[in-house]
């Protein structure tokens, strides 16, 4: 299957999906490099702790001083810009 096969798929999966997919995806290109970023679980173990766990990703977009870290690195960025 093809790159191109697969991206409708991974379009339609959950969120939670994608990040657990991003996460077997990492293991396995580090396993391929011949890095082990796994415990000693097997990787169907580490599929069924991925199953049940919750995915949790920060966003400065709910953060009201991050919010306001970023619009004054914008402002700044577009002065320097227009200097």
């Amino acid at each position: 299957m093809t790159l191109t096969q697969l991206l409708p798929t991974v379009n339609q999966l959950s969120h939670q999906d994608k990040l657990r997919l991003i996460h077997f995806l990492l293991l396995a290109v580090a396993k391929e490099e011949g890095c082990s970023l796994e415990t000693s679980d097997s990787e169907t173990a580490l599929l069924d702790r991925l199953a049940v766990t919750d995915a949790v990703v920060w966003s400065p977009q709910t953060d009201d001083r991050s919010i306001q870290a970023l619009a004054d690195l914008l402002a700044i960025s577009q002065g320097e810009t227009n200097a």
